[in-house]
């Protein structure tokens, strides 16, 4: 892809971030940014893991290069370099961390390619505007979520209460995110193909949004019986 980063962010822009400018934007990253990412970050952090992590960083950049653009102007090289930049940080935060806890191991979870991560993210921030939380808020809580490593609950959770989200807020926004054994996230379903208003009218995710935009405050992540009538409540409230 030859088109020129200025040219593909303005489209996008321009477009209200519309899926045909956006897709082609996506491709850029994923070409350009994604492909020659540096075999220090994926031997580290892991290669799903690391081009994931790319992948929402660049996105994240590019709409606040939009919003603010550079007065040299903007490049490939000066987008690279803002995501070598973060990726570095996560890189030196993860060495400490696996230093420290040398005796502790993780289970990983299953990693799930998202191509068009930056259209299906968009999709779960309007949900959240919906509810009332503004989308600066919510983009932000997103980035600061996939600032990683590492990307599993527990530790978007704790990354996201540094930056002054709820203890409800958080653990939604983990499992709208990256989800569970048996409850796949929001972001994978939308990027398995299924339609938004399937899989934002599913009981959990509703519950995981409403909690996330800072309505539920006794959000804590469980499904089952009492969930449903939590979430039945909350609709008689909504409706009174």
């Amino acid at each position: 892809m030859n088109d020129e980063l200025e040219v593909l962010i303005a489209d996008a822009a321009d477009s209200d971030w519309a899926e045909g400018p956006s897709r082609r934007l996506a491709e850029g990253i994923e070409e350009r940014i994604v492909a020659p990412l540096s075999g220090r970050f994926r031997a580290v952090l892991g290669y799903d893991e690391a081009r994931q992590l790319a992948r929402v960083i660049a996105w994240e950049r590019c709409r606040e290069l939009a919003a603010n653009p550079p007065k040299r102007g903007l490049s490939w090289g000066y987008l690279g370099t803002l995501v070598r930049w973060r990726l570095t940080d996560i890189l030196r935060t993860e060495l400490v961390r696996r230093h420290r806890l040398s005796l502790r191991t993780e289970p990983p979870e299953r990693e799930v390619e998202v191509p068009w991560l930056g259209h299906h993210l968009d999709q779960i921030v309007d949900e959240l505007e919906r509810k009332g939380l503004s989308a600066a808020t919510a983009r932000n809580l997103i980035r600061t979520a996939a600032d990683g490593p590492p990307y599993y609950r527990a530790a978007i959770v704790v990354r996201l209460r540094r930056v002054g989200a709820t203890g409800e807020q958080a653990e939604a926004l983990s499992w709208l995110l990256r989800g569970g054994a048996g409850r796949p996230s929001a972001l994978a379903r939308l990027a398995s193909g299924q339609p938004p208003a399937e899989v934002f009218e599913d009981s959990d995710v509703r519950r995981w949004v409403w909690a996330a935009a800072g309505r539920d405050l006794r959000f804590f992540g469980r499904g089952g019986r009492l969930g449903h009538r939590r979430l039945v409540g909350l609709g008689q409230l909504r409706a009174a």
